[in-house]
């Protein structure tokens, strides 16, 4: 009788998940017949995130007195690799004053989800957002799309990615890879085959690194150990919580939807929502929130009037980390990058065996809090929280064992590129 009233309420929760993406199909169609006809009647054909003009002739400015400088391109398609390459640019300031130039070049446009329309408009509106908050200059953001636009964009000395862009076809004769992730998965054998590099900024020592790089690897490729210098990004506190003094527990799954529908199925909500004496919030991967809206709106429709648990798709982990006293996550690399930059706690939920073998799974044997199936969390949960913060000790005894390099990653990674720019 429970394996029938289960599998009822999963085909129940699959009927209403379809629901709210047909819905959001529909809203899709719609804004895509507008955005044809305000390029159409009002426009007369030019895209809909054409410069300004006087913003135009301001960027050009910005190009004419880069002349002298040594160019680095950063290369992205998501929001959230800004926060990667952003501490270094920020570096190289501080330490080497008016010799570099950094322009952040997006391939958006490239992406379905998000195109040449409304989506990009938005898109566009929240990397300038970001790039404020990281005392940034918007100025030095383009779409690739628009650098016809402007006379004599100067080529790179130096270009930097996060990830592989099948557009790209910058000619740069010094490329760096900077990996997204400080723990590769299982997957993550060795480096990607898909990127042009000739040099990678490694995060991580082994074991917690790529199983290739601890057998002989391509001479043509130099690996740098520079740390992680994505935790030294700036942020901005965020209060999910303002008016309660209760623990906050972040859930911050992976990009694999179907471990989180696992979860779900298995009553992680109910588990939340019985526990009103903490406050939780549920953080989905920045790729699966952006690229799976209707997963965004079905999960906020589930939690509507719910006041112990707020749904974030907008900030990052850094964000709320100030707030929180502990992770919840499954595999991939956020559980580590939480305790390695904040020396929280963080409790895995128990993944398949298919996931297993990789540097973030190792992380977890080794530094985990707990681990756990997701109908026991409620009470480790409990008993993780009992156990207070991490000592100085023993953070700093874990970052020394982890981290490729622990001190401050993002003057290093700068000290590297002003190498590889001096020796080119």
């Amino acid at each position: 009788m429970s394996s029938f009233v289960s599998k009822g309420k999963l085909l129940l929760f699959r009927l209403r998940f379809q629901g709210v993406r047909l819905q959001l199909h529909w809203n899709k169609i719609i804004q895509k017949i507008l955005e044809f006809l305000i390029r159409r009647l009002l426009l007369k054909g030019d895209s809909l995130f054409k410069a300004q003009p006087y913003l135009r002739q301001e960027k050009q400015t910005l190009l004419d007195k880069s002349s002298g400088r040594r160019i680095i391109y950063f290369t992205f398609r998501t929001l959230h690799f800004l926060d990667w390459f952003a501490p270094i640019d920020l570096a190289l300031e501080r330490s080497f004053p008016g010799k570099y130039e950094v322009f952040y070049i997006d391939f958006s446009t490239t992406l379905h989800r998000i195109g040449k329309g409304f989506e990009y408009l938005h898109f566009r509106q929240q990397v300038e957002e970001r790039l404020l908050q990281l005392n940034i200059s918007p100025l030095r953001h383009f779409s690739h799309e628009e650098l016809a636009e402007y006379t004599s964009f100067p080529d790179a000395d130096v270009h930097v990615t996060c990830e592989s862009i099948r557009q790209e076809t910058f000619s740069v004769p010094e490329r760096i890879y900077l990996p997204h992730y400080a723990l590769p998965k299982a997957i993550d054998i060795g480096l990607p085959e898909n990127i042009r590099f000739n040099h990678v900024f490694l995060p991580t020592r082994p074991p917690y690194t790529y199983k290739q790089l601890e057998q002989k690897f391509q001479e043509e490729i130099k690996v740098h150990s520079v740390g992680y210098p994505k935790l030294q990004a700036a942020s901005s506190p965020v209060s999910c919580f303002p008016d309660s003094d209760q623990p906050v527990v972040i859930y911050a799954p992976s990009l694999e939807i179907s471990l989180l529908f696992d979860a779900l199925d298995r009553g992680l909500l109910e588990i939340f929502n019985k526990m009103s004496h903490y406050n939780f919030v549920i953080k989905l991967h920045p790729s699966l929130a952006s690229r799976r809206h209707y997963v965004t709106a079905f999960m906020c429709q589930e939690l509507k009037g719910v006041e112990h648990i707020h749904f974030d798709e907008l900030s990052g982990i850094q964000n709320l980390a100030e707030e929180s006293s502990l992770l919840i996550t499954d595999f991939g690399s956020v559980g580590g990058e939480y305790r390695l930059g904040y020396g929280k706690r963080v409790i895995f939920l128990k993944t398949p065996a298919e996931y297993e073998g990789g540097a973030d799974l190792q992380f977890r044997d080794d530094f985990a809090d707990g681990v756990c199936k997701v109908e026991d969390l409620g009470n480790v949960i409990e008993s993780v929280m009992k156990k207070g913060a991490l000592s100085d000790s023993e953070f700093h005894n874990m970052r020394q064992q982890v981290l490729s390099f622990s001190e401050a990653s993002d003057y290093e990674a700068a000290r590297i590129v002003d190498e590889i720019c001096s020796a080119s």
